[in-house]
């Protein structure tokens, strides 16, 4: 009698460059945006009454997903930084969780800007473009 054979067989997942996840931190970021949207609203009276120019530009990168943008890059910043100045003992908790999540969307934004740059110049370099 002939023992039966076995085999098996290893199948490696390769976990994706960044480049090949171009679009999943694109939505990220467009999510993010969504999310420090619904944070704002927690942020006292005073608070969201001095930074309304701020939160209204994040309203509208949240509503029309432009988070991807220059112009979203550069309010985003600019909120940030309001936010981190206003960030003491005695500031209302929901700062916090609404500067986390402009930097999730900041940082996901600018890292596709990053790729597609490199990506543009890698082109040129290459006589592609």
């Amino acid at each position: 009698m002939i023992a039966p054979s076995r085999h098996q067989l290893l199948v490696e997942q390769k976990s994706a460059t960044d480049f090949e996840r171009l679009e999943d931190i694109g939505a990220d970021a467009i999510a993010a945006a969504r999310h420090a949207h619904a944070r704002a609203q927690a942020l006292d009276g005073d608070t969201a009454y001095a930074l309304r120019r701020e939160l209204d530009d994040l309203r509208k990168i949240a509503e029309n997903r432009t988070a991807l943008t220059k112009d979203a890059r550069e309010s985003l910043r600019g909120l940030a930084k309001n936010l981190r100045d206003r960030v003491d003992a005695d500031t209302s908790p929901p700062i916090g969780p609404l500067l986390e999540a402009v930097i999730d969307c900041l940082t996901a934004s600018e890292r596709v800007a990053d790729l597609l740059a490199a990506e543009r110049h890698i082109g040129r370099c290459r006589g592609i473009v």
